[in-house]
C-alpha cells in the first residue's frame, strides 16, 4: 500500500502550538493531494498529564482555516514506538526542533523517529520568516540582524 498520508507531530498538552511542522506538513500535503494527519499526546492520568485533544483541535482549524487543508487529528500514546505506529502510512513525517537543539541536540525521541520510521522524515525549525498561519496583517516585507 502506498503511502500517501502526511504527518506532523505537535507538542504535548500544555505546551503552545508548535506552528512549524503543522505549517510544513500542510504544505507538503496541499502540494501532494494527501490528506494531513496531525499526532498528539494521549492522556497519561497517572503522571497527571492531559491528552493534547485542545491543541490537535486548534490546529486542525488554523490549517483548515488559513491553507485549505482539512486535517485528521489524533491522540497517540505517548512515546516513540507508538507514533512510529501511527506514522507507519505517512508519506512524510514532520518533525519541529526546540530552540536548544543547537547546544542539546535533537533529543533521544526525534532522533529515534528519525532512524526508525518508515517515511522520510523533516525535522524543521524556528526561522526568520513567519509562518504560513500567521494573518496576512502579521507578515514582514523584510527582515534585518542587529550586532553590538
Amino acid at each position: 500500500m502506498p503511502r500517501s498520508r502526511c504527518s506532523a507531530r505537535l507538542s504535548g498538552p500544555g505546551a503552545e502550538l508548535d506552528r512549524r511542522p503543522v505549517v510544513v506538513g500542510a504544505w507538503a500535503a496541499q502540494a501532494r493531494g494527501a490528506p494531513l494527519l496531525l499526532l498528539g499526546a494521549d492522556a497519561a492520568p497517572g503522571a497527571g498529564k492531559r491528552d493534547a485533544s485542545r491543541l490537535l483541535s486548534h490546529a486542525s482549524l488554523a490549517v483548515q482555516r488559513a491553507l485549505g487543508v482539512a486535517a485528521e487529528p489524533k491522540l497517540v500514546t505517548p512515546g516513540v514506538e507508538a507514533l512510529l505506529v501511527a506514522s507507519e502510512t505517512a508519506g512524510l513525517l514532520v518533525l519541529g526542533l526546540s530552540a536548544r537543539w543547537r547546544t542539546q541536540g535533537v533529543g533521544a525521541s526525534r532522533l529515534a523517529l528519525a532512524r526508525d520510521a518508515r517515511s522520510p522524515v523533516l525535522l524543521v525549525r524556528k526561522g526568520l520568516r513567519a509562518g504560513g498561519l500567521v494573518p496576512r496583517s502579521g507578515l514582514t516585507r523584510f527582515t534585518w540582524s542587529v550586532r553590538a
